[in-house]
């Protein structure tokens, strides 16, 4: 990573940072648009996206130990991506959340019936053990521990939404199947862009198949949304269905631009070390988990009452305001420049 694309990103990161401590201590909800009927919006969309990112990162990590018979440099760079991802996925959460700082009752006061609460457990035990890894000398195990609790909480994610009878575009089996094929697709997907960024070296070395893998996870989550397409508009949700399927961030920013232009670079033996199908296939997939969010909130609770009360806030309409934007363009922003900034010395620590 060049001078300038560190600066950009590092300025990018500074305003976004601004603007989510304006947002958390000072400014609150008056500077989003979510209303009562679209309670959650962008920021939601990016956490989950980067929940499942980091546990799609360690299973890349876990796969190329294994596949090339022990833990390499590129294992190493994948656990170190999972840790940045999650990292910011919940600084999105926490900023949505309102008081950030009181997340911490969720581990004081904790609600065992909740899933949410068993993913906020399963988050800490993850971070436990990726320290663990990087500061001890048993890497495989914590490497599979790593595995073993990003498995939780990316369970713990897709059951909560899956399982949400108010919510019927959520409230499917195939939505904890999406969630498991959209980590692996977005993880492979980051673990290359930062590869290709700290180190082409390593990625022509050790990430040889990682295109390979980035096209089968992309194929496989195509099938469940399929599946998902076709039980929807034969079921009784078609018009949610049908909403989502229609909606431009779905078929413009996921289908084209994430799906199919990506797809078939891969298809045609694109450059291995370039960083275009990647970076589309991560947008895509952004634009995919916003879409999944905002058009889950696209009907109804009850029929006619949206027409009842007249208010900017009693809407299902719903579009990120300017604040949601510079946080989101920020926090992403940074996230990329830690990884530029960061991970090449840790790497270089790590085989010294």
């Amino acid at each position: 990573m060049n001078n300038m694309m560190k600066n950009t990103l590092f300025g990018l990161f500074v305003i976004g940072a601004v603007a989510a401590l304006g947002k958390a201590f000072f400014w609150g909800e008056s500077v989003t648009n979510y209303g009562t009927y679209t309670p959650w919006g962008l920021w939601v969309g990016l956490y989950i996206l980067l929940v499942g990112t980091a546990a799609g990162a360690v299973w890349v990590g876990i796969y190329t130990a294994w596949a090339s018979g022990g833990i390499n440099r590129l294992t190493t760079l994948s656990l170190a991506t999972a840790g940045l991802s999650l990292a910011f996925g919940l600084a999105f959460i926490g900023l949505d959340l309102g008081k950030p700082i009181k997340g911490i009752t969720i581990f004081l006061n904790p609600s065992f019936s909740s899933k949410l609460a068993w993913a906020s457990w399963l988050y800490a035990g993850f971070f436990g053990c990726l320290a663990g890894y990087f500061l001890t000398k048993s890497k495989q195990t914590f490497l599979y521990l790593c595995g073993l609790f990003a498995v939780g909480f990316l369970a713990a994610e897709g059951l909560f939404f899956g399982t949400m009878v108010a919510r019927q575009l959520w409230y499917s089996w195939l939505t904890p199947l999406s969630f498991v094929t959209s980590a692996l697709a977005a993880g492979t997907a980051l673990v290359t862009v930062i590869g290709l960024v700290v180190d082409k070296t390593l990625m022509a070395e050790e990430g040889i198949r990682l295109p390979r893998v980035l096209l089968y996870s992309l194929v496989a989550h195509m099938g469940v949304e399929a599946v998902h397409l076709i039980a929807g508009l034969s079921g009784d949700n078609g018009a949610l269905v049908r909403n989502l399927w229609t909606a431009w961030p779905f078929w413009g920013l996921f289908l084209i631009a994430g799906v199919i232009l990506p797809g078939s670079l891969l298809l045609k033996g694109y450059n291995r070390l370039s960083l275009l199908p990647a970076i589309l296939i991560f947008l895509g997939l952004a634009a995919y988990k916003y879409s999944f969010v905002r058009y889950g909130f696209s009907a109804e609770p009850l029929a006619g009452l949206a027409n009842a009360f007249q208010h900017s806030r009693l809407s299902l309409s719903y579009a990120p305001s300017l604040v949601e934007w510079v946080v989101a363009i920020g926090l992403l922003a940074g996230l990329f420049w830690v990884a530029g900034v960061m991970l090449p010395k840790l790497l270089a620590r790590i085989e010294a």
